[in-house]
């Protein structure tokens, strides 16, 4: 079995080496601000790092994130560790649509009248992207919109609004 399993590690590390793999650096910053009746404010912070090979992308997120609502007292921190694969299926000239499938680790810390509550989830998701290669090395990505399995309130969401637009500046090596 470990041979097998070391032979395919070793089959999966040539391909990618043969097939143009490229290492990439991203991210992006999320600012947001609410001052209808409920007044709230929430920032989100989200390196990215991943491997391209192909039409394929595998890679991570970190996201820090911070609410704050003034209705309701307290602080929401969370950090989420998101693991994920990319399919570009089209691409013309320096754009290119993709699918991108990950799930996120969820780790929070309400705290509500000074009293912590940590919590984790588990929340798979689908969400369709467009890339825009900028030069060779530099390109913006958006995401608008997901379905996902949100298991913190047990309930399969389907986001797609301009709330959910995401974009993130990368660095291909």
């Amino acid at each position: 079995m470990k041979k097998t399993l070391i032979l395919i590690v070793i089959a999966l590390l040539g391909f990618c080496r043969e097939a143009s793999a490229q290492l990439y650096i991203g991210g992006s910053l999320t600012a947001h601000a609410s001052f209808n009746n409920n007044r709230s404010t929430a920032l989100s912070i989200a390196p990215d790092i991943g491997y391209g090979f192909g039409n394929w992308n595998v890679g991570t997120m970190l996201n820090a994130y911070t609410y704050h609502d003034q209705e309701n007292p307290g602080t929401s921190l969370r950090l989420s560790v998101t693991p994920y694969a990319e399919y570009y299926f089209f691409s013309a000239g320096p754009v290119s649509l993709f699918a991108e499938a990950g799930i996120g680790l969820l780790f929070t810390n309400d705290i509500v009248d000074e009293a912590p509550n940590g919590q984790f989830f588990v929340n798979p998701y689908l969400a369709p992207g467009i890339e825009i290669s900028l030069t060779d090395h530099f390109s913006v990505m958006c995401h608008l919109g997901r379905l996902e399995w949100n298991s913190e309130i047990n309930d399969i969401n389907l986001t797609m609004s301009g709330e959910s637009l995401s974009l993130g500046l990368y660095y291909s090596f």
